[in-house]
């Protein structure tokens, strides 16, 4: 008896010691490594910054879906030679590096960053059903894209660090203004002649990286442009969805 009592009295402490390995550190542990960031709540995260650091915690909640960056290095895909031409026309500049990504991977990006459309250099991501250069508000909305990728081109834009080499910036900054009205300003006017000696701009500036123009879908998020710095990261721009410019028919 007294060795069975003995006994269970080991089993307790076993017990009681696994039970404090299992504690909110390690379950919160869990379900970040699961992606379950509903289940680690705020607190959970801030607990977790503190136990990993705040690089491995920005690593973890990255995981859990397509980043820019992955995005952005694949292939994508060109603009249609129409689409293009007519958008050379009304811009008065090259756009033959210009590769658009739409696939499942781009869906899920563009979602991750609350954006119908975000661009990063010459890349240019939608949601799905978002790249329509067909209507009138598709052609907007991809002008608006096409002249972030232009301001990209001739240098740095505004944009704060937010983490995991991400810059946002804000919605109501220069650059954005000037993609929104210029975007209905080209598509206002009447196409002209594609020129195949037209001067247009092709310089960028590879030093500066890759940066992010966002099209929002709502409120939660600000919208994000970017060049990038090397010692910032990537930036990105974008244009919420509940604020998205009026476009003509």
């Amino acid at each position: 008896m007294h060795l069975h009592d003995h006994e269970h009295a080991e089993d307790q402490a076993a017990e009681a010691a696994r039970a404090k390995v299992e504690g909110p550190d390690t379950l919160t542990m869990k379900a970040a490594m699961a992606g379950r960031q509903d289940v680690m709540g705020r607190s959970g995260v801030i607990g977790l910054q503190r136990a990993a650091g705040n690089a491995a915690t920005a690593q973890l909640m990255e995981d859990e879906g397509p980043s820019v960056h992955d995005v952005v290095s694949g292939s994508g895909n060109e603009l249609d030679t129409g689409v293009r031409k007519d958008m050379e026309s009304r811009m008065g500049h090259d756009f033959s590096d210009v590769r658009v990504h739409t696939g499942d991977s781009a869906d899920a990006s563009a979602k991750s960053v609350s954006a119908h459309a975000y661009t990063v250099g010459s890349n240019i991501v939608f949601q799905r059903g978002a790249y329509d250069p067909e209507s009138s508000a598709g052609k907007t909305m991809l002008a608006h894209e096409l002249t972030h990728v232009v301001q990209q081109r001739n240098g740095p834009v505004d944009g704060t660090p937010v983490g995991g080499g991400v810059s946002v910036s804000d919605p109501s900054d220069r650059f954005e203004r000037e993609a929104s009205s210029n975007a209905e300003a080209v598509m206002a006017q009447p196409v002209q002649r594609h020129a195949e000696d037209e001067d247009v701009q092709t310089a960028h500036d590879s030093s500066l990286g890759p940066v992010v123009q966002r099209e929002e879908e709502g409120e939660e998020e600000e919208s994000v442009q970017g060049s990038h710095d090397s010692s910032l990261g990537s930036v990105v721009q974008r244009e919420e969805e509940g604020e998205e410019e009026e476009m003509t028919s």
